[in-house]
């Protein structure tokens, strides 16, 4: 009986170490939205570390995200009506600005500002999900990359 209560034991100790590290290669997901001539955030703070950010196109005209500060610039090609694409990037601590490069969208309103705090900071009203490192883009709704 004892045996059995050392296995058990052991075994709900290897579960929670196998929690603690797939928690630790968790990263923020931010939902974005994207019509004329607006661009809404899911979230504007967020920890430090991998983000995710899930573009959808709900306008009538293409777009596109271009993101820039702390070290980092990166955009995507169009996205057309209707259409989802994922972003994954690693942004460190700082501010970041995020807008639609088509030529005249950001004048019009299409930009936004998102804080990244100290990572593993708490109370950030981002989601989280578990997953890989930064830098991959993924293409789910047919858009291409640049």
């Amino acid at each position: 009986m004892k045996i059995l209560l050392i296995a058990a034991l052991a075994l709900a100790g290897a579960a929670l170490a196998g929690v603690v590290a797939h928690a630790s290669a968790s990263k923020t997901t931010i939902r974005v939205t994207e019509r004329e001539f607006k661009i809404g955030l899911s979230a504007t703070k967020a920890p430090a570390g991998p983000v995710r950010f899930e573009i959808k196109n709900t306008g009538k005209l293409a777009h596109a995200l271009a993101i820039s500060g702390a070290g980092v610039k990166t955009r995507t090609k169009l996205i057309q009506p209707g259409k989802t694409v994922v972003l994954l990037v690693t942004l460190k601590r700082g501010t970041y600005s995020l807008w639609c490069p088509v030529p005249g969208h950001a004048a019009q309103g299409m930009k936004a500002n998102l804080t990244l705090t100290q990572s593993g900071g708490g109370g950030s009203p981002a989601t989280t999900s578990g997953g890989g490192g930064g830098g991959t883009t993924t293409d789910s709704g047919g858009a291409a990359w640049g």
